[in-house]
């Protein structure tokens, strides 16, 4: 890769910090866009009829906060990967490659997600708080067997760490062009952070993993509510690296524009 032009950068707008190289959507990153927006409508509320009466719609109503959170799963790893294209903006083998993993892996899994959220919310409400707002009739099926339920969160776990990792893929993929792309100190460490990010889901959804195989057949579905501990456990894993940052910077290892 030939390194970027100095005046290339200056005309790049900035935001939050990032030199936005890849302002302009790539073939690859339509393509990416689009397979996400087809991955969002798979988790529509109703796919396949339209309420017509209040009680229908009250009773698909029942899966939205399992609709909410699968989507909000789904929207992160979006994100992740629209920042890194719109910040490095690279386009070499490599990131094609990634590219396609990360689509067929979305394909394949946004199904168990929206099913894992649905075990979760259902688990929560009925079982543990003893109210059925929210219950869709979900474990009547008599497909949900409790070595089926252990089975689905192990699935899920095993996809949210090939993800993580995709996702982390990308960001160490650039790291190794950061002559070429002029990343700046900051940008660097924000590579990290988000390495750092994705690298505590992996090992949340390690986590669930265990739980779900050793858990009891009635207590299976807490390995969902494990995942609620990274709005803890992110933050907090980034703010050790800071300040080990901190720390390096103090000593003069570091040069001081680095945050």
């Amino acid at each position: 890769m030939e390194p970027l032009s100095q005046e290339f950068i200056a005309s790049c707008r900035r935001e939050s910090g990032r030199i936005i190289r890849g302002d302009s959507m790539t073939r690859i990153e339509t393509f990416v866009d689009a397979a996400f927006a087809f991955a969002f409508t798979m988790l529509v509320i109703s796919i396949d009829q339209i309420p017509t009466s209040p009680p229908e719609l009250f009773e698909l109503s029942k899966d939205i906060p399992a609709f909410v959170i699968s989507a909000l799963t789904i929207g992160a790893v979006w994100l992740a990967h629209s920042t890194w294209s719109r910040t490095f903006g690279l386009q070499d083998p490599i990131t094609i490659q990634l590219s396609l993993g990360l689509v067929i892996l979305m394909l394949v899994f946004v199904y168990p997600i929206k099913l894992m959220a649905q075990a979760t919310v259902i688990f929560i409400t009925s079982t543990l708080l003893g109210f059925s707002l929210f219950d869709t009739g979900l474990f009547e099926n008599a497909g949900w067997a409790d070595n089926t339920v252990s089975g689905l969160f192990v699935f899920v776990a095993l996809g949210l760490m090939a993800l993580g990792s995709i996702i982390i893929a990308f960001y160490q993929n650039s790291l190794r062009f950061a002559e070429e792309l002029r990343m700046t100190d900051y940008e660097r460490t924000y590579c990290h952070l988000v390495t750092i990010a994705w690298g505590v889901v992996i090992c949340t959804a390690l986590l669930s993993l265990l739980v779900a195989l050793l858990a009891s057949p009635g207590t299976v579905p807490r390995a969902g509510f494990i995942y609620s501990t990274q709005a803890v456990t992110i933050p907090l894993a980034q703010t050790f690296y800071r300040a080990y940052l901190q720390k390096k910077l103090i000593a003069g290892k570091l040069p001081v524009d680095r945050p």
